[in-house]
Formats: structure tokens, C-alpha cells, sequence
């Protein structure tokens, strides 16, 4: 049986939203806040207050110009009317240890994004929520966002945070999607984003159902994905956990995601075209949510005709998929090579990968090679009783069933009590909230209690 693959989707599009009106500033090397930018008559910021936090109003696009600075620090909320849009093109500095947030003046609005265009320098945004709009990003040295929040995003843009265009740069850590109409971050073909994306919670994004992951992204030469919870929605048949793509041929890609839970997405993890990819002790369970086997399902997919792929998967739970690990295509697929003496040979793997209860139309399908290559993957635990030979081969499909596919070495199996299963932190994947909705750093003491999804509703001590 040859399997279909239904292409993941990539974005390419640059939204740039409805722009009126706009002030820019001066461009001659001054610093802006809210507070100085609402006492200039046509900047478009008016500011109210209210139980002493700073409300502003923001009722046209605003430019801060490559020689000035936009600086915001303290508690504030700045409201954006319909289409609006704050493009920084010098530097900024956003956030403090109080929380700032970006949202809709009324719920007729839809502003556009905060947009870094090119600044200058380094860039840090910090217990920041974005609500109702995104950042977007466009050839930035280095953005260092932390503990921030994007809910319901509209889509205007390909994803919540949207990586355009350049050679960006970005290290996100404890940041928290939810509810996201598209991607929750994304990149563009010709981005090309070094991401590292650390500690983070995604709650049931790409809400429109459309063919597009939670995290969507071009591969480059180095992306990171490490310790991140990414939660799917079942009634959505066409949403992913983490895709990753290359369509422009880019070369010395590097990918990894470790640590991850991945959990009741369409499939779990899928690249599309060449990348180096490494997957290490991740848990992807349930990623089944596919009306169409021949269509995903996978808790793994790579599908790459040009062959150029290396993928390395070690010490993974995969359970609950149609398909547990699908190939197509690729350069070389390791998932365990014990058979190697020299364990320090870059292609040794000591496999630790568990498989449970994948399959469909009452198949089992751990893993089905349905590529040309020889597949190692030794050193792992499958869905079957016993761990003999002819058991596993029940639950692998390869050049055993159709001589026009390449082989699994499969043997040696693993042995249960040698393998441990990927645990999680769950200081990790279940986030603290102010009652203003900004993410509480880890190790702060708090009080309160547990309303729904992972998120508490907390008094202070």
C-alpha cells in the first residue's frame, strides 16, 4: 500500500493589515513612551486612567523612526482601534516586572500587529499580553521575548508571531498561545528564523482549521524547540502540532525538538522538503484528529523526494496515532543503532523509542518505511505482547511487504526495563496567571485557585 500525503500548508503571504493614519517620530535619536506620546497633539495616543493603571488609547498607526526609541515599562493597557499598527524601526525596550497589554478598543476593532521593522539592535518584549493582535517581525538581530501571552489572534497575519522576511533572530521563553486563528508562531519561505523556543504553552491554535500547525515554521540553519506543551483541539481535523518545511531548497538546516508534549493534534510532528531534524525524548500522544488515514494521522511524518533529510529520533513515546512513524523519501532515518560498537560515532542511536497503540483499520502501524532507504531502528519498544522478531514485524511496514521499499533493522529490540519513559516537568507545561492575565516567572509564591486548562486565577501572599 502506497500511503497519500497531503502536503503540510506554509503561509507565505505578508498580511499587512488596514493602515490609516500615521505618526512618525522625529528620527533624531529621542526616546517615546505612552506617557510622552499622548501630550503630542497628533501622535494618536489619548490617555485615561483607571484604578491607577495607565490606560491609552491608540486611534492611528505609529512609526518610531530608526534613530528613536520606544521605551515601556511600567503597568499599563494601550487599547488599538481598527487596523491600527506600531511599527518600530529603531530600538525598543518593552516590558518591566509589572505587566503590559495590547489589546482591541472595542470589540468592533482589529488592530493590526506590533511590528518590528528592521530595528536596531537587540529587542526585548516582557510580560507583555497580546490580545486580539500579534507581533511580526522582519530582519531583527535579536528579539528576546519572555513571559508573554498571545490569545486570540486574528489572523490577519499568518500566525501570532510571524517571522517575515531577513535573517531573524529570536529566543522565546515562557510565552503562552492560545486560541490562535493560524499558526501560533510562524515564519515565511524566505525567513529563514534562528528561533530557540523554550518553556512554552500552545493551547488549541490554528482555531479556523485550515491546513496550518501550531508552529509552522521554515527550517533553517538552526531552530531549537525544547520543554513546550502543544495542545490540539480534536473537533479540528487539519491542525498539526509542529510543522517544519523547506520549499526553497535552504541548506545546513538544523532542527530540534526535545522534551516536548505533543497531544491531540492531526499529527504530531511533520516536515515537508529537506531538513536535519533530531526529535529526543519527546511524548506525542493522540495525534490521530484525521478523517482520512491516507491523509495524516502520523505521530511522526517525514516526507522529504529529494533525499536529503536526516532525521534522528531517540527515547520518543509515541502513542495513539494512525500511523506511529511514517518516511517518505529522505536521506537517512535513524531511530535507534545499537548494532555500532564505537558509541560515540555520530550515527550511534540507542534507540529508547516506545510505540503504543498506533494504528488504523484495525492495522498496527508503528512504523512504515515507505521510502527506498534503510531505516535503523534498533534498541526500541513496540506495540506488541512480546518483543520477538515475528511480532515486531507485525507492526512494520517495509521491503518484508512490498520489495520496492528499503528495509527496518529492527533487532535487537529493547527491553522495558531499560528504557524510561520521557517524563515532564509540569512546572513546565502548566502556567500561572496574574489577574490581569500576564504569566507568572517560575518561583514566584502565590495563592489562589484552579479554574479550568492549566490557568489559576491568583491572590497574591
Amino acid at each position: 500500500m502506497i500511503k497519500k500525503v497531503l502536503l503540510l500548508s506554509l503561509v507565505i503571504f505578508m498580511a499587512r493589515g488596514i493602515i490609516y493614519a500615521q505618526y512618525t517620530t522625529d528620527n533624531n535619536g529621542q526616546t517615546y513612551t505612552l506617557e510622552r506620546l499622548s501630550k503630542i497633539e497628533n501622535s494618536g495616543v489619548i490617555k485615561e486612567s483607571s484604578n491607577h493603571i495607565n490606560i491609552y488609547t491608540l486611534t492611528q498607526s505609529i512609526t518610531i523612526s530608526a534613530e528613536d526609541t520606544l521605551t515601556l515599562s511600567d503597568e499599563m493597557t494601550l487599547r488599538c482601534k481598527d487596523g491600527v499598527r506600531i511599527t518600530i524601526a529603531g530600538q525598543a525596550n518593552i516590558g518591566g516586572e509589572k505587566p503590559i497589554i495590547f489589546t482591541r478598543a472595542s470589540d468592533s476593532d482589529t488592530p493590526d500587529c506590533l511590528f518590528l521593522d528592521t530595528p536596531k539592535g537587540e529587542v526585548s518584549i516582557k510580560n507583555v499580553r497580546f490580545e486580539y493582535m500579534g507581533l511580526m517581525v522582519s530582519d531583527t538581530r535579536q528579539l528576546n521575548l519572555n513571559n508573554c501571552t498571545f490569545a486570540t489572534h486574528h489572523g490577519q497575519q499568518a500566525a501570532a508571531l510571524y517571522f517575515i522576511l531577513g535573517n531573524n533572530k529570536a529566543s522565546v521563553t515562557d510565552c503562552h498561545f492560545e486560541y490562535a486563528q493560524k499558526a501560533a508562531i510562524g515564519s515565511s519561505v524566505n525567513s529563514e528564523a534562528q528561533l530557540d523556543i523554550s518553556n512554552c504553552t500552545f493551547l488549541r491554535n490554528s482555531v479556523a482549521n485550515q491546513n496550518i500547525p501550531q508552529i509552522n515554521l521554515s527550517a533553517s540553519e538552526k531552530i531549537n524547540i525544547t520543554d513546550c506543551s502543544i495542545s490540539g483541539n480534536p473537533a479540528n481535523n487539519m491542525v498539526g502540532g509542529i510543522g517544519i518545511s523547506n520549499f526553497i531548497g535552504s541548506e545546513n538546516t538544523q532542527v530540534t525538538i526535545e522534551r516536548c508534549h505533543i497531544a491531540d493534534n492531526r499529527y504530531g510532528i511533520g516536515t515537508v522538503g529537506p531538513v536535519n531534524i533530531r526529535i529526543l525524548d519527546c511524548t506525542l500522544t493522540d495525534n490521530r484528529y484525521e478523517s482520512d488515514p491516507m491523509n495524516g494521522g502520523s505521530g511522526v511524518s517525514l516526507y522529504d523526494p529529494y533525499k536529503k533529510t536526516d532525521a534522528y529520533l531517540k527515547g520518543n513515546l509515541i502513542e495513539g496515532s494512525l500511523w506511529g512513524v511514517t518516511i517518505i523519501g529522505c536521506k537517512s532515518v535513524n531511530l535507534g543503532r545499537t548494532s555500532l560498537h564505537d558509541h560515540q560515532a555520530p550515527t550511534y542511536n540507542p534507540g529508547g523509542n516506545i510505540f503504543r497503540d498506533n494504528g488504523n483499520n484495525g492495522m498496527k502501524y508503528d512504523l512504515y518505511n515507505n521510502s527506498t532507504i534503510t531505516v535503523y531502528a534498533q534498541g526500541n519498544i513496540w506495540n506488541v505482547t512480546n518483543q520477538t522478531k515475528d511480532e515486531i514485524e507485525k507492526v512494520i511496514t517495509h521491503k518484508v511487504d512490498n520489495s520496492s521499499l528499503g528495509e527496518v533493522i529492527f533487532w535487537p529490540a529493547g527491553t522495558p526495563t531499560g528504557i524510561n519513559l520521557p517524563t515532564q516537568d509540569a512546572n513546565k507545561v502548566i502556567r500561572t496567571y496574574t489577574l490581569n492575565g500576564i504569566a507568572i516567572p517560575y518561583g514566584n509564591d502565590y495563592k489562589g485557585i484552579q479554574i479550568a486548562n492549566g490557568r489559576k486565577v491568583l491572590i497574591k501572599k
